[in-house]
């Protein structure tokens, strides 16, 4: 009886020793790092600059320099709809819906180049300021710059109605009906890409009286500033204008009918997004062939289903030429598999346009097919935790319109639409790259956003996405999912750049991120994730050439946005270890021999 007893004693004192583990739930992580070994994009680590929404011009946007500076990004976009209307010579650019379709300095202000002349005529900036400060943060900040240049056809010429009531009701502004009839065609702009020889040279100050703006005056500006896409301060990337799908669409239930219904008072055709694609692409290729093209900037899942910009729960409302292009090998690639891309059968038709452009141009017009994700099951805690599991994980069928049966989209089956793109970049486009230059999980104030943030990151590592920038106020939790991959440690120690093999025993449970360094192959880095809202008893299994010992801890949980030093672990055998996860965590391990 006394020796029970004292067993009994034994085995409660190590329960005890052992915290709350024998309650939890447990999971499994394998890792390998021999296996899947791939490299990591660097630019997935980027935002899109004065994104955020508060109107903080300048360096003091998204919380100011040092703040970005400690979320260590790679790569920065200035984009977005104020941009499809931005006017280079004079930094004049159009809202559109956003903001009563006035013509304003939003851009140009954002972007801190402060307010506009008054007394200058239609000179309301020197040519340029908008760019021109962007790209000079991105200097400072050691990141890549991807600009977005237009391609819609008209841009603003002068400010009217600067600051409209932010009703937009009952109010007379220059353009308030979308129609060819009530364009005031004096204060639209026509963009011409290639400046015609009879023009005169390719000018760093255009002439703001001659009706139309140059596109390849504007590249030509900036490779005059600051040397091509090869040279150390040039501008790398360029995509071809944003969100088309969007830039004018049927009246939605909501009376909506685009961004831009007077700027591209036309409803829009795939046709026509398709050849401004190819006709901007070529202009960035004959100024700076080196430069990277991005396109076409899709605004979510129903432009990449057939360029719709909104959905009222039929499939009545498709573009006027849509019929040209809903057919094969552009719904399945011949296979007979309507699933096989998940209905995205415009970025298809596109990739496949695109290489046809390419092939008759004698060079690659498109290096990367880019899109925005703004997920449809989002909107709570639970929902957001799960959410990055739709760009690859076909057994997550998330609780939104697109799965749902019946509606003809994925009917009841993952979406998976990183995975299926990669597919489709296989079949009709090999080669090109992906990118996601909008995106935004939610979740800035909860420990959920710092969740969804960081198991975005770890999936564009994994899945091979290129380029991948944030869209939103880059602040609170979304800077803790940032930071546990690029400043762990608070010293801008950061997630190595090969990727390696890492498994989840549940991915609705638990997340798994593995990767390894050239410059430091000894050292193995894991980024663990607890989705639950109770501790997870985590075990790891570790397959690597030698032996590990020991392991830093890095996390974020609970309210506080801050990453922290964790209890480490030491005496690892067998390169077996277990550690008990906070409820809604982000670990990073930092294992050395």
């Amino acid at each position: 009886m006394r020796c029970n007893n004292v067993m009994k004693i034994l085995v409660l004192l190590n329960l005890c020793l052992s915290g709350t583990s024998i309650y939890a739930q447990s999971i499994s992580f394998t890792i390998n790092t021999s296996l899947e070994r791939k490299p990591i994009s660097p630019l997935i680590y980027g935002y899109n600059a004065y994104a955020d929404g508060t109107n903080r011009p300048g360096w003091s946007n998204q919380g100011g320099q040092a703040a970005l500076q400690s979320l260590n990004l790679v790569s920065r976009r200035l984009g977005g709809n104020s941009m499809t209307s931005y006017n280079w010579e004079n930094g004049v650019s159009n809202s559109g819906e956003d903001w009563c379709n006035s013509s304003n300095a939003a851009v140009s202000a954002i972007t801190g180049a402060g307010n506009p002349s008054g007394t200058a005529g239609l000179a309301y900036y020197a040519p340029g300021a908008a760019l021109v400060n962007f790209h000079d943060q991105s200097l400072a900040l050691n990141t890549y710059s991807l600009l977005q240049l237009p391609a819609a056809g008209k841009l603003p010429k002068d400010i009217v109605n600067l600051t409209p009531p932010s009703t937009c009701k009952g109010y007379d502004l220059w353009q308030s009906t979308a129609g060819p009839s009530n364009i005031d065609t004096t204060r639209w702009l026509t963009i011409v890409n290639d400046k015609p020889a009879s023009s005169g040279s390719l000018s760093t100050t255009p002439a703001l009286s001659d009706e139309v703006v140059y596109v390849d005056e504007e590249l030509n500006f900036l490779i005059q500033k600051y040397g091509n896409s090869q040279a150390a301060s040039g501008i790398k990337g360029y995509e071809l204008d944003n969100e088309p799908d969007l830039w004018h669409h049927w009246a939605d239930p909501n009376n909506g009918s685009g961004t831009h219904p007077n700027l591209y008072p036309a409803l829009t055709t795939v046709a026509d997004v398709v050849q401004k694609n190819i006709a901007l692409a070529s202009t960035i290729k004959r100024i700076d062939r080196s430069a990277q093209t991005y396109g076409p900037a899709l605004s979510g899942y129903l432009g990449l289903f057939s360029l719709w910009a909104v959905w009222d729960g039929t499939q009545s409302h498709q573009p006027a030429d849509w019929a040209n292009y809903n057919v094969e090998p552009f719904v399945s690639n011949s296979t007979g598999d309507r699933y096989r891309y998940n209905g995205m059968t415009m970025a298809n038709a596109y990739l496949s346009a695109m290489k046809t452009a390419s092939q008759q141009a004698n060079q690659r017009l498109l290096d990367v097919f880019s899109f925005h994700y703004y997920p449809q099951a989002a909107y709570n805690a639970n929902d957001r935790v799960q959410a990055v599991r739709s760009l690859w994980d076909a057994s997550y069928v998330e609780p939104s319109w697109i799965t749902r049966p019946g509606n003809g989209f994925t009917d009841g089956r993952g979406l998976q639409i990183v995975t299926k793109l990669k597919q489709a970049i296989n079949d009709f486009y090999p080669d090109t790259k992906l990118a996601i230059s909008e995106y935004n999980f939610g979740g800035k104030d909860d420990i959920t956003g710092a969740i969804a943030q960081a198991d975005a990151l770890g999936t564009f590592g994994r899945q091979g996405v290129h380029l991948a920038t944030y869209f939103g106020d880059a602040e609170g939790f979304i800077t803790s999912g940032f930071k546990i991959f690029r400043n762990y440690d608070g010293r801008m120690s950061s997630f190595p750049e090969i990727s390696v093999q890492a498994i989840s025993s549940s991915n609705a449970n638990a997340a798994v991120y593995a990767a390894v360094s050239e410059a430091d192959p000894g050292t193995l880095h894991i980024i663990a994730i607890n989705r639950l809202a109770s501790a997870l008893a985590a075990n790891f299994q570790v397959t690597n050439p030698v032996s590990l010992n020991s392991a830093q801890v890095w996390g974020v949980s609970g309210t506080n946005t801050a990453i922290t030093a964790q209890t480490g672990v030491s005496g690892i055998k067998a390169n077996k270890f277990s550690y008990l996860m906070p409820a809604r965590s982000v670990l990073h391990f930092v294992l050395k021999p």
